[in-house]
């Protein structure tokens, strides 16, 4: 596996290269575990890796986690700071020994901005430049190794998602079914990420907290969940009833299925993401639900579960096979309920396909 996260960086090279620039400066998050294969989160103590145009890369690692860094990437050349040491003065005089010729150093969008201002404090004739258009450029076309990953995941949500619908019943919280669902994606392999259900009114929140609510008859009942393998992410979201659906119950859930269907269906390669996003909203806009629908259609996922490309009006990035997003729309009717219906979906060569496949239903 080490192999693929060493091709990454080999092809990052050869582009920072024809751009005139030294290098791609990482820090911990989506992009080092991306062409290192390090996957940690950000702390106090600074760890970052150099990937040197000309010269050897490396990696600037905390004493304490010297080892284990060292198993987990493809970088050979390991250097360590010590507690009592200035980390970012050791990492400067690291990228001059480099000799930069350019003198422009590669950052993404993601880097902390306190490091990077004491770093460029330290690096006389060197400037910093956003690469994160060539980044993800790169990581919006998925490998078949990614696929499988993100397959993976979005397998074991379809079966987190009907367990938690198995487990409806009149007094259950929202947290219960919440950790029920995070235990199965567990059970199955997977590292739970998110696992929200919603009941009744709250399901109108695009963003909501799973919390005490009891489920009663009637209720609306919402589930966006999401799960990793290998670090890859998934993300599904279904609206069900508990019990008889109302009329306007019923209607806004056609709505939005139809709207679901109907984007997945004329998605293909040289949509736009803005285009993609009328497909759907056009759907609800016509049945009168347009200003209930508060968000973009979909989001990149894969590294992170919100990443480029974006499917938002007027955007004009064309969709190619390999990207992988969520088709998602939704209504939203504050204190009464909310439909939304997601899926990760993949651009294929002819069209998109869903690769989360829980059914589609009004009932459980």
């Amino acid at each position: 596996m080490i192999d693929i996260f060493k091709a990454r960086c080999d092809e990052i090279i050869r582009k920072l290269e024809g751009e005139d620039i030294d290098g791609l400066l990482l820090f911990p998050g989506a992009n080092l575990y991306y062409f290192t294969g390090v996957n940690i989160g950000l702390s106090e103590r600074l760890t970052a890796a150099y990937i040197c145009v000309d010269g050897d890369s490396f990696m600037l690692v905390p004493k304490l986690e010297e080892e284990l860094r060292g198993q987990r990437t493809w970088i050979s050349r390991i250097e360590v700071w010590n507690e009592d040491e200035d980390a970012i003065e050791i990492l400067s005089k690291l990228i001059i020994e480099c000799k930069p010729r350019f003198g422009v150093i590669g950052l993404c969008e993601d880097a902390p901005w306190g490091w990077v201002n004491k770093l460029q404090s330290k690096l006389n004739g060197i400037h910093f430049l956003d690469v994160s258009n060539i980044v993800y450029g790169m990581r919006m076309l998925k490998s078949e190794w990614e696929l499988n990953n993100i397959k993976r995941a979005c397998e074991i949500s379809d079966k987190a998602v009907e367990t938690v619908f198995q487990s409806l019943s009149e007094g259950v919280t929202e947290l219960e079914l919440s950790h029920i669902c995070a235990s199965k994606m567990r059970e199955l392999g997977a590292t739970p990420q998110f696992s929200t259900v919603l009941f009744g009114a709250k399901s109108a929140l695009p963003h909501g907290y799973s919390g005490v609510s009891k489920l009663r008859r009637g209720d609306v009942v919402l589930i966006d969940a999401g799960c990793s393998v290998n670090g890859y992410f998934s993300d599904i979201t279904r609206t069900v009833v508990f019990g008889s659906p109302s009329d306007l119950q019923s209607r806004v859930w056609e709505i939005v299925y139809k709207a679901n269907r109907y984007a997945i269906s004329k998605i293909k390669p040289g949509v736009t993401c803005g285009e993609a996003d009328f497909f759907a909203r056009s759907i609800i806009e016509s049945e009168g639900f347009g200003k209930y629908f508060t968000h973009r259609l979909g989001h990149g996922i894969g590294l992170q579960v919100h990443e480029p490309p974006y499917l938002v009006k007027g955007g004009g990035l064309e969709l190619k096979p390999g990207m992988v997003f969520t088709v998602e729309p939704g209504i939203y009717l504050r204190g009464e309920f909310g439909v939304r219906i997601e899926d990760t979906v993949m651009c294929t060569e002819d069209g998109c396909v869903s690769l989360t496949g829980f059914k589609r239903s009004i009932t459980p």
